[in-house]
């Protein structure tokens, strides 16, 4: 008997890094309740490089941003298609677009997309939002949800030496240091002296600080490394999915309020973060198998390399083992 063919589902996610990375909370649910199916991730280009290697997606589209002619092509694509189901993860102008695009199809559009919320976290938000369309609950405390996971680029690293630690240097036990950049404010930062002090502190714990992040972060970077001999400046010099692959090995991870950071816990380390005073942390911080232990002042050069230092010991980052096997 030939095998019944697959329903097609496809999944609307883009937007900037943290709402890309907690969207794959939201992937792994739907997968799960569709095992068989065909998911079709329906993205922008800016983070295609890290999701096409996702294994919840059969394929991945690129266009769903896309405007004029081309953005009314993505519509009638979808529609020739014949999903079963459309789950919307985004819920923006672009997202509307393209539902009013599918009207008067069969398609079922199924909104799960996350409401901003007073007190709520937005990984809880997007498993309420889900719960609302029938997969899991509709209430969630703070930090009860499900959180995102990209343990699953340890099969890229498996036939893959660009994700190696070797391949940036780094041999032995090591952390990575995820400074902001220069987009922000050099007052709202914490001091790159700080950075090189804890660089100085983790080689003498016999760990390898590496600093990562986006070009931006080349400033601090340059600065550790001229001034902590056996530092690794990495900043630049990484792709997403590379990064997310050291992650899966890093004893622990030390960052500010920065986008990166969010992927980097995603892939399960230990890690301390960094906040200015204002938000509370706890409603915006990135979310991963491990604690997260959350730094905050008025003025973060309040907080020293000593305090950063135990936050990573409080986290567990100098008792537990990378997770990648």
């Amino acid at each position: 008997m030939n095998e019944a063919v697959k329903d097609i589902i496809y999944v609307l996610l883009w937007g900037d890094l943290p709402s890309t990375v907690r969207g794959l909370a939201s992937c792994q649910r739907i997968r799960e309740a569709h095992p068989r199916a065909k998911l079709i991730l329906l993205t922008a280009p800016d983070y295609e490089a890290l999701l096409k290697h996702c294994p919840h997606f059969s394929q991945i589209e690129t266009d769903a941003t896309a405007t004029g002619p081309a953005g009314k092509l993505t519509s009638k694509r979808i529609k020739v298609t014949k999903p079963k189901y459309v789950y919307d993860l985004v819920g923006d102008g672009d997202a509307r677009r393209i539902k009013g695009g599918l009207r008067f199809s069969r398609i079922k559009w199924i909104d799960a997309a996350p409401r901003p919320m007073d007190g709520v976290h937005p990984v809880e938000a997007a498993a309420a939002a889900l719960g609302r369309s029938g997969l899991g609950r509709e209430d969630y405390r703070l930090g009860e949800a499900p959180a995102p996971d990209v343990s699953w680029v340890d099969y890229l690293a498996r036939t893959s030496r660009m994700l190696e630690p070797e391949y940036f240097g780094l041999n032995g036990p090591y952390a990575m240091l995820a400074p902001a950049g220069e987009e922000v404010k050099a007052n709202l930062r914490w001091p790159r002296e700080r950075w090189a002090a804890l660089a100085a502190a983790l080689l003498e714990q016999g760990i390898t600080p590496a600093i990562v992040g986006g070009p931006s972060a080349r400033d601090v970077g340059r600065f550790v490394s001229e001034n902590v001999p056996n530092a690794r400046d990495v900043t630049g010099k990484a792709k997403l999915v590379q990064l997310a692959g050291l992650a899966r090995r890093t004893r622990f991870v030390f960052g500010e309020d920065t986008d990166l950071i969010h992927l980097l816990v995603a892939a399960g380390p230990p890690a301390a973060a960094l906040y200015p005073d204002g938000e509370d942390p706890a409603l915006k911080a990135p979310r991963g198998a491990s604690p997260v232990v959350l730094l905050h002042a008025p003025v973060l050069a309040q907080v020293t390399a000593d305090e950063a230092l135990q936050a990573m010991r409080v986290a567990g980052g100098f008792e537990e083992s990378p997770r990648a096997a």
